[in-house]
């Protein structure tokens, strides 16, 4: 398992899924399950955090493309 905050979306995606592919074929222990089950809840939030994140800056790309478009369409109509 690698370290929590410098683990990449793509990372925590994967062992995500192995996580949840361990759970889906019954493998390991009570106390092993519960173990993964809590690496799981920290990888949700890890992902629930960088998407939130990657959707703030989507949205502010956004605003910042429709002030330039109507920038421009402004000029033209100016110009």
């Amino acid at each position: 398992m690698k370290k929590t905050k410098d683990i990449s979306f793509q990372q925590a995606f994967e062992e995500l899924e192995k996580i949840t592919t361990s759970f889906e074929r019954g493998d390991g222990d009570l106390d092993r399950g519960l173990q993964l089950f809590e690496r799981g809840l920290e990888l949700a939030e890890i992902l629930k955090k960088k998407l939130a994140s990657v959707e703030q800056k989507v949205t502010i790309m956004k605003k910042k493309f429709g002030d330039m478009e109507k920038k421009e369409e402004h000029e033209a109509l100016d110009g």
